[in-house]
């Protein structure tokens, strides 16, 4: 067992950290298996994923995607929580479980994407 990437807690709003690590502590009484495989993203970055799965025209549009085609995110730089480091991505064996967990004790998630873990009505925290 074993729940690691502790490393992307770094640049997390601090409320959002300390709900990962309770999060990562239960998941260890479970003895899940998972990463943590992002965190904070610099609006580079972002633009950077965005582009990943996507012809230009579609970049300029604005196409929403939700994991078609090898995209890997819907959201632009600015409009991601991850942007505002609200949100974490977690893979592993265990990833459905932990993601199930972190749902149970109140962190909002993407229907179509089974890693990420946001925090809930995080638009409201940054007026959006």
């Amino acid at each position: 067992m074993s729940v690691s990437g502790t490393s992307y807690l770094y640049g997390l709003w601090p409320p959002m950290a300390e709900a990962v690590r309770y999060l990562l502590a239960y998941a260890q009484y479970y003895n899940f298996n998972a990463s943590i495989v992002s965190g904070l993203r610099s609006p580079q970055e972002q633009t950077r994923l965005y582009a990943i799965g996507r012809t230009p025209s579609e970049i300029a549009q604005g196409v929403s995607k939700q994991g078609r085609d090898g995209s890997v995110t819907d959201a632009q730089a600015g409009q991601s929580a991850h942007n505002y480091g609200l949100a974490v991505d977690i893979e592993g064996p265990d990833q459905r479980s932990v993601i199930a967990l972190a749902r149970a004790i109140g962190f909002g998630t993407v229907s179509w994407d089974p890693a990420h873990i946001e925090w809930p009505n995080w638009r409201n925290l940054i007026g959006r």
